[in-house]
């Protein structure tokens, strides 16, 4: 059985390949770090109760269909369309699409509970601790 030698030419093709792979790949990731880059990240407060997490968030400018807020046990993800912009200086403005944060939670929450209302620019979200029971006084 004859076996054909790879010639120059085959290991050149494979490096350019790699190379076309691996600028592609860069493409994509620079793309979404331009398009993140162009997110604000809105101010925020968390408090914490006993039984809930309640966090408060400035989103001027948002319209409420358009809040796309996702929650786990852990944590939230919040994101809504905006255009946004601001002048920095004479003939400079600084734009933005979009606001966007992701909120990490100390304790699991029952992601069944969660509530939001959205008002006056102000996003509200109530999360109820997972295992939050009612106090019971001690006699």
């Amino acid at each position: 059985m004859y076996r054909r030698r790879r010639s120059v030419f085959d290991v050149i093709r494979e490096i350019e390949e790699e190379i076309e792979k691996d600028i592609e790949r860069f493409l994509t990731e620079l793309r979404y770090d331009e398009w993140a880059g162009q997110c604000l990240q809105p101010l925020h407060d968390l408090r914490e109760t006993e039984e809930e997490y309640v966090l408060s968030v400035d989103m001027p400018g948002v319209r409420k269909e358009e809040i796309d807020l996702k929650v786990s046990e852990y944590g939230l993800s919040i994101y809504a369309p905006i255009r946004y912009g601001v002048r920095v200086s004479r003939g400079y403005e600084r734009t933005a699409q979009c606001y966007r944060l992701i909120v990490e939670l100390p304790e699991p929450v029952d992601a069944d509970s969660v509530t939001g209302v959205y008002r006056n620019g102000i996003l509200e979200v109530k999360m109820r601790k997972k295992g939050a029971g009612k106090r019971i006084p001690i006699e």
